[in-house]
């Protein structure tokens, strides 16, 4: 087995390194019913009107780091979920970058999921390599205070978006092309002033 296949699945979902491909964030699938059958209506021809360009949509970039919740300032369940979410936000940028300041600041010492993204995100960078992509969308986030003012239960569903590994050259390495989602719960803990996380859970659902 490649090196690269190793450390990128590692990484790719924080999922298969703590227990999100990535993070090892989850966020729960939707389902839908059919609706009505909408009732067709005439075609009417318009002559065209000028209109200026339009102005393309940026693409999301990984290597921008994501802006730290004001809610992480104080020691209470928004902060506690504030703080999960960041935490997961990071990880496509720490993939993307190499910049593990505040990953490492978020990690509590005894975390074996946190150090294991570390692990894998220097292994990526020792080998001329980096990801992108992989971005992670969160639709839920529920917590639960288990020891008041300093411990917090919460749980995320997060989807994670496709991504690549490639080379210094941009020469792509490793392709996951999958969009998945998970269901991960986080021990986040408020202790020294800040927040962090202690261990994270993670169920793949779709």
């Amino acid at each position: 087995m490649r090196r690269g296949t190793t450390t990128r699945r590692a990484i790719s979902a924080l999922v298969a390194l703590g227990c999100v491909g990535g993070l090892g964030a989850a966020v729960a699938g939707c389902s839908s019913r059919p609706g009505p059958t909408p009732t067709p209506t005439p075609t009417v021809t318009e002559e065209p009107t000028p209109s200026s360009t339009p102005t393309p949509t940026p693409t999301p970039d990984a290597s921008v780091k994501p802006e730290r919740p004001e809610a992480m300032d104080v020691a209470d369940s928004a902060g506690a979920e504030a703080a999960a979410v960041y935490f997961l936000q990071l990880f496509p940028y720490v993939a993307a970058t190499g910049d593990l300041a505040d990953w490492r600041a978020l990690s509590h010492p005894e975390c074996i999921y946190c150090a294991s993204v570390a692990t894998g995100v220097e292994e990526i960078f020792a080998a001329g390599n980096h990801s992108v992509g992989g971005l992670v969308s969160i639709s839920s986030v529920v917590s639960a205070e288990i020891d008041p003012g300093r411990w917090w239960s919460v749980d995320v569903e997060l989807v994670e978006s496709p991504s690549v590994t490639v080379d210094g050259a941009g020469n792509v390495v490793e392709e996951f092309p999958d969009t998945k989602t998970y269901r991960m719960t986080l021990a986040v803990v408020y202790e020294t002033e800040h927040w962090v996380v202690r261990e994270l859970s993670h169920e793949l659902v779709g």
